[in-house]
């Protein structure tokens, strides 16, 4: 049985696309997604994931959301000054 994905509401997927675009990572470094892309991914192309919300994107507005529910939660400052 095919398992349905969840939409994400689009003012959030924005927000995440927008934190990766203004990252302060070169244009040229690349990043891979454990072995999902076959290959390593520049920014751009992982907010394209994030866009088409396929598996790709999938993982990482999943990893964006457990960030910003971790700095709301107080755990991040917590985690910088150990």
């Amino acid at each position: 049985m095919e398992e349905k994905k969840e939409k994400i509401d689009p003012e959030l997927k924005e927000i995440i696309i927008y934190r990766i675009l203004s990252s302060k990572l070169p244009e040229n470094i690349k990043m891979s997604i454990g072995d999902m892309s076959g290959r390593p991914m520049s920014i751009t192309e992982i907010a394209e994931h994030v866009e088409a919300e396929d598996d790709i994107g999938q993982i990482v507005i999943e990893m964006e959301l457990n960030y910003l529910r971790a700095l709301k939660e107080g755990i991040i400052p917590k985690i910088q000054n150990a």
